[in-house]
């Protein structure tokens, strides 16, 4: 009876499984480096294109377009590891920090408090941490442009959609921007730095927004300034939280 029932389970038709191929091990791979939605298509498109892009992602097919704040993510990481991987980076870092020991020194000796190694910590994991930074700055930052440009009929979540989409490509583009200039001294290509950002925050803004560079100018400061003042508060909080513990 039981060779019986093995054999009938024997003439059971086995399943068939699709055989592996290359396009789905390359369907895998893009969707492990989020690369399935477009990211460098989506890169190229906000800077030839960045008012259709904004308004495909908005209203249309945003299966298009990458998610805007994985976008933002993804450009946040890339920058900042090749900025911390930068040893020019990293010395101009360390001369700035060695400039103001001095006073850290007085406040240390007259409070038994070790400032100094705690303003560096904080500084360090400011640094490396600059998508928690970015992610909570970026309400701030929809704020500012949802302010200035009310008469734009874009909601607040539409707004923080944009920005994540503008401060991406920011992003990536400084970090292709610190690629390029590796091995360049960081106290003259940081100003160099500050100018492409800026110039391509205006040329952003100047598109999307449909608005006058002087607005569109004028706008991305205070979007910058938004975001300093997050990371400063960032700072201070870390600063705290060591000094504590």
């Amino acid at each position: 009876m039981e060779n019986s029932m093995e054999k009938s389970e024997d003439l059971q038709p086995q399943p068939v499984y699709p055989r592996l191929t290359i396009e789905e091990i390359k369907t895998e791979v893009l969707s492990h480096l989020y690369l399935e939605k477009g990211l460098l298509s989506t890169f190229i498109s906000m800077l030839k294109r960045p008012s259709k892009t904004v308004e495909i992602y908005l209203h249309g097919n945003r299966r298009k377009i990458q998610n805007p704040f994985r976008y933002l993510i993804i450009g946040v990481a890339f920058s900042t590891f090749i900025m911390l991987a930068n040893p020019s980076f990293r010395n101009y870092i360390s001369n700035i920090q060695q400039s103001s020991k001095g006073n850290y020194d007085q406040l240390d000796a007259a409070t038994g408090l070790s400032f100094y190694e705690k303003f560096t910590q904080a500084q360090e994991i400011y640094m490396s941490y600059q998508n928690l930074v970015l992610t909570l700055a970026i309400p701030l930052i929809a704020l500012v442009t949802f302010l200035f440009f009310r008469k734009k009929a874009y909601n607040f979540a539409e707004h923080m959609a944009i920005n994540c989409l503008v401060f991406g490509t920011i992003y990536w583009l400084s970090g292709l921007f610190s690629l390029v200039t590796f091995f360049m001294d960081y106290s003259f290509i940081i100003y160099l730095s500050w100018f492409l950002t800026f110039a391509i925050g205006t040329y952003l803004y100047w598109k999307v927004f449909s608005i006058n560079i002087f607005k569109s100018m004028l706008s991305i400061l205070s979007a910058y300034l938004a975001a300093m003042v997050v990371g400063i508060f960032f700072q201070i909080a870390v600063f705290l939280v060591l000094l504590i513990l």
